[in-house]
């Protein structure tokens, strides 16, 4: 009698696994991107560059007086303004957001809300481009929208 009762659940568990190994490479995206951020907050620059392909960009769109344009900031720009931030930085993103996975490709659309020293300083979008190479997931470029007023739930 008890094994017709775990039958049931056997069952629903080996249902399960191709769901599980369909979100596998998106977590696993999550999770690079994930680092990145922990590795912000705790000012790691090792940790940040551990996420980071060595050719990756950061860019971001700007809107001067009406114009707009897209800035690149580099790297080692980021991971020293990072590293030398007097305050707590605090980039908050949502648990769950898409994520889009083809091969060794991967695109996150990432809405984020940025915080220095736990003030609001500015909110945005942050859009990911990954490369799954031999030692994981590796961001290629991040380019992201920054702006003051932003909707909130």
């Amino acid at each position: 009698m008890p094994a017709m009762r775990l039958a049931p659940l056997a069952l629903a568990a080996l249902l399960a696994l191709p769901v599980a190994a369909q979100n596998a490479p998106e977590a696993a995206v999550q999770a690079t991107i994930t680092q990145l951020f922990d590795g912000m907050r705790a000012k790691d620059t090792t940790a940040i560059r551990a996420t980071m392909h060595p050719e990756a960009r950061l860019m971001t769109t700007v809107n001067r007086d009406g114009q707009r344009a897209v800035q690149e900031s580099p790297i080692s720009q980021f991971l020293a303004s990072v590293a030398g931030a007097p305050v707590e930085l605090d980039e908050q993103i949502p648990d769950d957001y898409p994520v889009m996975v083809d091969d060794g490709l991967a695109v996150a659309w990432v809405p984020y809300e940025f915080y220095a020293g736990g003030q609001f300083s500015h909110c945005g979008t942050n859009a990911f481009l990954l490369a799954l190479g031999e030692s994981g997931w590796q961001v290629v470029q991040i380019m992201d929208t920054r702006r003051r007023e932003c909707d909130t739930e």
